[in-house]
């Protein structure tokens, strides 16, 4: 437990915009309400986990904050095609640009190793408004933490179309490599399509850190992690 401790203080020295939140997640994690009154070793246990949750998520906060996250974007259809295909179903394009087309993928998948690279890939299409001139295309990538799913550990905005802001369809990437140290878990994913300035359609995808491979090259969790 002094170990464990030990590192909670080392990482929130480094990390002392996340010294309450993580109190908070303690506080969260703690279950030692539960025990039974008089039942003090029911009580350190629950204490002793709940110790050890703190740490994961310290240690993640300072591993994701310093992952570099590299951004790509390439047009594929340009506007004109979108906009005759739209017409096809359609009389008339919408009032403000929308995404006929959105959805991601994770590669090479989404159970990945530490040092791996891993490549958030999305498939947009957007039609544009009849009463905008522009369409500013962006896209949000943010990644949750393994333990409490409910706290952002990074999160990252770009644009899709900066150098034309017209509609069209786009393959946009994002790619990270999950740093070694990590706590192996699951990791949610959100990615946010963002169509001048509006939050359109969310995404939730989860990577799963393993960190042992068998030598079936199958992935799997270690026990006791």
């Amino acid at each position: 437990m002094k170990k464990l401790l030990v590192i909670v203080v080392a990482v929130l020295c480094v990390n002392q915009t996340y010294a309450f939140s993580l109190k908070d997640v303690g506080r969260a994690f703690d279950k030692s309400y539960k025990c039974k009154k008089n039942d003090q070793g029911c009580k350190n246990r629950e204490r002793l986990l709940a110790v050890a949750k703190v740490a994961a998520v310290a240690i993640a906060v300072k591993y994701i904050a310093d992952m570099v996250i590299e951004h790509r974007a390439k047009k594929v259809a340009d506007e004109e095609g979108v906009v005759t295909d739209y017409k096809t179903q359609h009389e008339n394009l919408p009032e403000k640009a929308v995404a006929s087309v959105y959805s991601t993928n994770a590669l090479p998948g989404s159970v990945v190793q530490p040092g791996k690279k891993v490549i958030i890939q999305s498939d947009i299409e957007v039609v544009p408004g009849r009463e905008q001139s522009q369409t500013l295309i962006q896209e949000r990538l943010a990644i949750f933490d393994n333990e409490d799913h409910t706290k952002e550990l990074k999160s990252l905005t770009k644009d899709v179309n900066d150098d034309t802001k017209r509609a069209g369809r786009y393959t946009n990437e994002f790619t990270f490599t999950l740093p070694e140290g990590l706590p192996q878990g699951v990791y949610p994913i959100k990615t946010t399509l963002i169509l001048n300035g509006e939050e359109t359609q969310t995404i939730n995808n989860d990577l799963q850190l393993v960190l042992e491979v068998n030598s079936a090259g199958q992935m799997k969790f270690i026990a006791g992690l």
